[in-house]
């Protein structure tokens, strides 16, 4: 096979296991779904807050730093810590979902107000809820902090992740890069398809479905950090 064949084989590859990866549901889907609510635009703020975090790791595994990933006191470290930020956030987005219904409230109350002077048929059920965000980080720092304190994330790259890096090193620098673009790219389309949908999808929501999608989100930040955080207390009692 040429050069140019094995490249496109190799890139396909990429794609097709990328696409896979990124739609398995975890942090980052939950936080985009959570900030999906109040801008069709937080994924693709998701996507570059992901992207700090895996271009320094990709560049670190083609370093050859994918050992260290893999060593078993640095991966429950990274399970304890990612694993109680997770339920940090996510037991913070629970207890503050029922205040979405009096914010969301006054958001449609503003809306039909504004709607009665302008003619605009009071279309304020699609809005999102007025005030403090239940979950109350930037979509950037979501993508950033759901990424770092996930430790499979760091597992898929000291594992399959390397051996893609590893490959993509054997075709060339510039495949390399492509590769890296590539892989996230797919982050990109699917966050940022994941939180226009859901955006988009607002105004046949009413005041419980905002809670349940809230109260799922966090729910799914809780039970991931538990997981994530006893996975690492099993390896270190392992000794």
């Amino acid at each position: 096979m040429s050069f140019t064949g094995s490249v496109m084989v190799f890139l396909g590859t990429v794609v097709a296991i990328s696409v896979t990866g990124v739609m398995m549901p975890g942090p980052v889907t939950a936080a985009t779904i959570a900030k999906g609510c109040r801008s069709k635009w937080a994924g693709i703020h998701i996507a570059l807050g992901h992207a700090v975090v895996e271009f320094p790791t990709i560049a670190l595994v083609a370093l050859g730093f994918s050992a260290v990933l893999q060593d078993r006191w640095v991966g429950a470290g990274i399970g304890l810590l990612g694993g109680a930020v997770l339920v940090f956030m996510g037991a913070s987005m629970v207890l503050s979902r029922g205040g979405v219904v009096g914010r969301l409230r006054g958001a449609r109350a503003a809306g039909s107000g504004g709607a009665a002077g302008s003619g605009g048929g009071g279309r304020g059920a699609g809005r999102a809820p007025a005030g403090p965000d239940p979950f109350p980080y930037h979509p950037f720092v979501a993508g950033i902090l759901t990424t770092a304190s996930n430790p499979y994330y760091f597992i898929w790259w000291a594992t399959l992740g390397a051996a893609l890096t590893l490959n993509a090193l054997e075709l060339g620098l510039p495949v390399l890069v492509v590769f890296a673009a590539l892989h996230w790219s797919t982050d990109l389309g699917w966050d940022a398809f994941l939180s226009y949908a859901v955006h988009s999808s607002r105004a046949f929501w009413n005041d419980r479905t905002f809670i349940a999608v809230f109260a799922f989100c966090g729910g799914v930040m809780v039970l991931f950090g538990i997981w994530f955080a006893s996975t690492g207390v099993m390896t270190l009692l392992r000794g």
